[in-house]
């Protein structure tokens, strides 16, 4: 049976072939797509309505948690979309060039929701290069209760099972290049959510687009 923290470490390794992210500047530039379900219960769990919601997030993102967000539905920019001061948004960076120093920062951030959400916080709110995720692989190999998912999906699915909230949170890595391409929130055999990454690199402007030239 195949070892998921032996796994894991292979995927650290293949992070040598993962092109760095484009463009320079201050701000974190990172474009997701997705979707979530919500429900509608009553007091005794009886199911009142259902509904998904598909989203495009853009972000730009500057250390001093100054930035921009444009979320879409459609052709339509909704909340919590707009232009944000320092502090508004998250930057606490993870900026750390080992591993000891990945540890301590990714420890201080894990709360009861536990080691994947601390994980895909990360991937979620700056760019990851390939040497960072090389660092955050080695430290996610290290945690206990890795589970491998037996899914059908490309590349490798890998779970932590958390104490505190009844659903699962997967992480889905490229096998090629061991980056984080989705995320998965999973609650019994029902799908309730994904992320996918769609782009990341860095602009000096909450204008452009890491490729665009002003």
């Amino acid at each position: 049976m195949p070892n998921p923290a032996e796994i894991v470490r292979n995927l650290a390794e293949r992070t040598a072939f993962a092109a760095e992210p484009r463009g320079t500047g201050r701000y974190h530039y990172l474009r997701k797509s997705g979707w979530a379900g919500h429900t509608d219960r009553t007091v005794s769990g009886q199911v009142l309505s259902a509904s998904t919601e598909f989203f495009d997030r853009e972000e730009w993102i500057a250390a001093d948690g100054s930035g921009r967000l444009l979320v879409t539905q459609g052709e339509t920019a909704v909340r919590p979309s707009g232009y944000f001061p320092p502090g508004g948004l998250m930057g606490d960076f993870v900026t750390g060039r080992d591993l000891p120093s990945v540890r301590a920062e990714l420890r201080r951030r894990i709360s009861p929701a536990g080691v994947v959400k601390a994980f895909s916080t990360v991937w979620l709110t700056q760019v990851v290069t390939p040497e960072l995720q090389r660092l955050l692989l080695l430290w996610l190999a290290e945690q206990p209760g890795l589970v491998l998912a037996d899914v059908e999906l490309p590349g490798v699915v890998v779970s932590v099972p958390d104490s505190v909230w009844a659903g699962t949170r997967q992480l889905v890595f490229d096998s090629e290049t061991g980056m984080l391409v989705q995320t998965r929130d999973v609650d019994g055999a029902t799908v309730s959510g994904c992320t996918r990454w769609l782009d990341s690199g860095y602009t000096d402007s909450t204008e452009l687009r890491p490729l665009e030239v002003s």
